[in-house]
């Protein structure tokens, strides 16, 4: 059986022939732990989230109420044209009364793209081939990329926090209250040290951080381009290393999380703060900036040191050194975007 293959291994006696061993439960069990452990919790929370969306597609146009692996190719077809062109109305209706989906409407191709690719390391993962690699599946996405593309579709991006914007946002944060001087440090801590993911930022201890000095190195330990958890270490220095310290004296944090709550009555929490919090801080300093807060996230911070980089004409590659950017492809866009101006055909007009 294709499934048994998955849970197998082979052992070679002494003599050098090779004989078939079947993991016991309590392997298997540990097996899971080690990849469970190894996988970024967020990760497992989008992979359940798209198979639940998946399965409860499946049951709503009644092809299975149960899952069934593999899945034919015809029906991740099916998944991706209804998605792309809208599905039917009794259907959305049904996805939606089962609380399955939240908006009416087509998904984006990244969403799309996003739940074939699950659907094609869960089949890996029980053992069968994945049916996304057939051609009808694997043309049928590249058509629908070149689809999207032309229908205008693109990818929705948050406003970089470039210098100048940092420093509005940095002006709110003036007073001496708690929570003033940690969302100071923490805007600084996530821009000046290479962008910081908000994972990152919240993921960020008290024992991962060194005194240079006046100045801070930062160990940053396990990140989304860095799973074994080899560790980048980047710079806390000037401005930011004086803003850091002050919230460290203020909270008077010297194990654990660096970043934590903050009540109105400038209590500090002994938690971290959640990812969502730093966008929601993000978004809170820009709209006392008098920015527009709906065109900022959590990610602004790290597109943002990306594209000041290129403001500046700093090397890409030395920027890449902090963000930990493992391929040039998504970091040159945010220095290109930066360094346009910079080109020496850029005044060619005069």
């Amino acid at each position: 059986m294709a499934a048994n293959r998955a849970t197998a291994i082979e052992v070679m006696k002494p003599s050098g022939s090779a004989v078939g061993f079947v993991l016991d439960q309590k392997t298997k069990a540990k097996l899971r732990r080690v990849i469970d452990d190894g996988t970024p919790p967020n990760t497992q929370q989008a992979y359940s989230s798209d198979m639940r969306y998946f399965w409860t597609w499946c049951s709503a146009i009644a092809w299975t109420d149960e899952p069934i692996v593999p899945v034919p190719p015809d029906i991740i077809a099916k998944f991706v044209v209804d998605h792309l062109e809208g599905l039917e109305e009794d259907i959305e209706q049904e996805m939606r009364a089962r609380g399955a989906k939240a908006k009416v409407g087509p998904h984006s191709i990244s969403t799309i793209d996003r739940r074939v690719s699950t659907l094609s390391t869960y089949h890996k993962t029980k053992g069968f081939p994945s049916p996304c690699n057939d051609p009808l599946v694997s043309q049928l996405m590249s058509k629908a990329r070149k689809a999207a593309a032309r229908r205008g579709v693109k990818p929705k991006k948050k406003k970089a926090v470039i210098k100048d914007i940092l420093e509005r946002m940095l002006e709110t944060c003036s007073d001496d209250k708690a929570i003033d001087i940690r969302d100071r440090a923490l805007l600084f801590f996530g821009w000046s040290s290479g962008g910081r993911r908000r994972s990152e930022i919240v993921s960020a201890m008290f024992e991962n951080l060194e005194e240079r000095g006046q100045n801070f190195v930062y160990q940053l330990g396990v990140t989304k381009t860095d799973q074994e958890g080899e560790g980048n270490v980047v710079p806390v220095g000037g401005r930011a290393a004086d803003a850091l310290r002050a919230w460290l004296d203020v909270s008077k944090i010297d194990r654990g999380p660096l970043f934590r709550a903050v009540d109105r009555h400038s209590n500090i929490g002994r938690t971290a703060l959640s990812d969502k919090a730093v966008a929601l801080i993000v978004k809170e300093r820009a709209k006392k900036a008098g920015l527009n807060a709906s065109l900022f996230a959590g990610h602004s911070l790290r597109s943002g040191f990306l594209t000041e980089s290129g403001i500046q004409g700093k090397s890409l590659l030395e920027a890449m050194k902090l963000t930990g950017h493992k391929t040039m492809q998504v970091a040159a866009g945010y220095h290109q975007a930066g360094s346009a101006l910079l080109n020496e055909t850029a005044d060619l007009a005069g």
